[in-house]
């Protein structure tokens, strides 16, 4: 069993009290994209330090679980953006965890503005893996969650999305080193950053995302070759035009569906 070593050195008031964390942040020049805003790779990669920072301090980060031989693993992801913010503007970035459903783990954020102004919200799912049988662990062997949650909810859901269909190959990419994070797979946020690197620049200029959603399926190693195929039932979004696309990762050795994700995408306003 899990032993939690720092969270049970905590008292239930200091549980209690950080229950909801935040990290500030300003928007440098590394974070913005060509538009000179805060693009989805940037963002993910903030909410993914904010949940670092928190498990980290909870006592269940990668440091704690890596000892009694478990890690972490996200399976699904919703994130809706109310306005993206420009470069030189400070944000915060909200997390929380939900009472965990069977052997998932909910993690909530919130992103706000300086003047404290929703802009928005993500969703995630999460599973503690065994890290030599790769079996899961359910949650409630982890540990007492009550002190450490929230009924606090975004409203979103991490829905599943379909594999199935017809799809047309836009990009193909093999795994380097720098894809790689800390437990040798690729990093969540890289999936992301292939799917808009396969999508035309023109329509980057003339749609705003929206929303991004992505269920990961399968591990991604050191050396693997991924298509990037984006389906043909997708709503049409065309230059100028909004709508939602659909896209998947296939690893060409095994034809493996490796993550699947939809994209909304709306006109600049």
């Amino acid at each position: 069993m899990f032993s939690f070593h720092h969270a049970q050195e905590m008292t239930a008031m200091e549980k209690t009290q950080h229950s909801l964390w935040t990290e500030k942040f300003h928007i440098t020049s590394l974070l913005v994209n060509p538009l000179g805003r805060l693009g989805l790779y940037g963002a993910l990669n903030l909410l993914q330090e904010t949940a670092w920072m928190h498990a980290e301090k909870l006592g269940f980060g990668m440091s704690d679980m890596d000892k009694d031989g478990m890690f972490w693993v996200l399976t699904r992801q919703s994130l809706r953006m109310k306005t993206w913010p420009r470069f030189g503007e400070n944000i915060s970035v909200q997390t929380w965890l939900r009472p965990p459903e069977g052997a998932f783990v909910a993690r909530e954020f919130a992103l706000l503005d300086s003047q404290n102004n929703e802009i928005g919200l993500c969703t995630t799912s999460w599973l503690a893996l065994d890290r030599r049988t790769k079996k899961i662990l359910p949650s409630q062997q982890l540990r007492d969650w009550s002190a450490l949650t929230q009924s606090r909810a975004t409203g979103l859901i991490a829905e599943k999305i379909p594999v199935t269909g017809e799809y047309e190959k836009l990009a193909k990419y093999r795994v380097r080193n720098s894809d790689l994070d800390i437990n040798q797979h690729v990093n969540n946020t890289k999936y992301a950053q292939w799917i808009l690197d396969a999508i035309p620049y023109e329509l980057h200029k003339a749609l705003r995302l929206k929303s991004y959603s992505v269920n990961f399926l399968a591990e991604t190693h050191l050396g693997d070759e991924v298509q990037v195929d984006r389906s043909c039932s997708s709503t049409s979004v065309e230059i100028a035009s909004e709508g939602s696309t659909a896209y998947r990762g296939v690893r060409l050795s095994d034809g493996k569906v490796l993550f699947t994700a939809l994209l909304e995408w709306e006109k600049h306003s």
